[in-house]
């Protein structure tokens, strides 16, 4: 044999050997994203968990576009939301959408990170012509932070725990997806996979070794264990990913009191409807630990919440959006909440609009 050919075949082998190495990983990671699925859900993004395992696979309503405005409030509307990423971060399945497609109100948007209280009040076109309805919208865990830079009620000025009369039951509103013909469609998640994004297969890698090593890792989204299967149409449903700041909702609440939290509200309120046209409301969202708090197993999470106490303070101004999302989801309803996210499915906004809109029947203090 020549040494010319004996040459060869080590650069052959050579060559396989370099090949080997390279389209071996590039073959797992490909199988492995095709495995994770594009993400989609913001839980999955931030706590690096598998589409696969989480994603919703049951179909969306979801509207053809936005039927709300979202700033600037150059314009009279006839209500005007002051929201967090309940009311903005999905806008063609916001909640607002199913307000104007039932009552063909004009809504406007306003980002809450962005717009305060007063900047609304100062405004020139609401002095002028103040909108029907004001809607304050916060997620659970934030409204104390959102009235942290209200005026503190002084002690003598704070309610008396549960004093308040609860509000009559109005009649309730259903809105059906045959009433939405031509403005919504079922849309599906985008299992597809186009491209290989490696950022987020070596996130998935990194911290999946990190909970398998020490049972977590330092990421904003987390599991909690479900005493039984919950309605979710992902392929996981003995347990829910939830952000992790949604376990300090409790302390944050604890802090400053449901009693000055209702009265800074109440001030609030007398503030918007000053000018005898404005309707007040509170919409709080409340988060999966109090929506799902019946399937969770740790039974220390279960009673988290405050909103129920909060809402008996202020009955003509807070419509349970709590009691009618779990009410729901105890009947079964899927994806109330999307598995991979910390935001409703489609189903949760038609629920809070079915809840305002029953809410804003009942007799208004004011001159609604």
């Amino acid at each position: 044999m020549s040494s010319c050919t004996s040459s060869s075949r080590v650069h052959r082998r050579f060559a396989l050997g370099l090949l080997a190495l390279v389209l071996v990983p590039v073959t797992v990671l490909f199988g492995l994203n095709l495995y994770l699925q594009p993400l989609s859900g913001d839980l999955t993004r931030v706590g690096s968990y598998a589409e696969n395992d989480f994603g919703w696979n049951k179909p969306q309503l979801e509207f053809q576009q936005a039927l709300f405005a979202r700033g600037p409030y150059d314009r009279p509307y006839d209500v005007v939301v002051l929201g967090d990423s309940f009311s903005l971060q999905a806008p063609r399945l916001a909640w607002q959408n199913y307000l104007v497609a039932a009552k063909s109100w004009s809504v406007i948007t306003l980002d809450i990170n962005e717009t305060s209280l007063t900047k609304v009040l100062n405004n020139p076109v609401f002095q002028k012509s103040p909108p029907r309805v004001f809607i304050l919208e916060t997620v659970e865990r934030e409204l104390p932070r959102r009235i942290k830079s209200e005026q503190s009620c002084e002690e003598k000025a704070l309610p008396d725990s549960h004093a308040a009369a609860a509000a009559s039951l109005p009649d309730a509103v259903t809105i059906h997806e045959r009433d939405l013909r031509g403005l919504a469609k079922p849309v599906e998640r985008d299992t597809a996979s186009r491209d290989i994004k490696l950022g987020y297969v070596r996130d998935y890698l990194w911290r999946g070794l990190l909970r398998a090593l020490f049972g977590k890792a330092r990421v904003d989204a987390e599991t909690v264990a479900l005493s039984r299967n919950a309605p979710f149409s992902s392929s996981t449903r003995d347990a829910m990913l939830v952000y992790k700041k949604d376990f300090r909702k409790a302390q944050w609440w604890r802090e400053m009191g449901v009693p000055q939290i209702s009265c800074r509200i109440d001030r609030m309120r007398r503030q918007l409807e000053a000018n005898g046209r404005t309707r007040f409301v509170l919409m709080v969202a409340p988060d999966k630990l109090t929506a799902y708090a019946d399937f969770l197993r740790d039974k220390d999470l279960r009673n988290l919440s405050a909103l129920p106490e909060l809402s008996r303070e202020l009955p003509e101004v807070m419509p349970r959006l709590d009691g009618a999302l779990t009410a729901a989801i105890r009947k079964g309803e899927q994806d109330v909440y999307l598995p991979d996210d910390t935001h409703w499915g489609s189903s949760g906004y038609r629920i809070a609009a079915e809840t305002l809109l029953s809410f804003l029947q009942q007799p208004s203090p004011g001159n609604f």
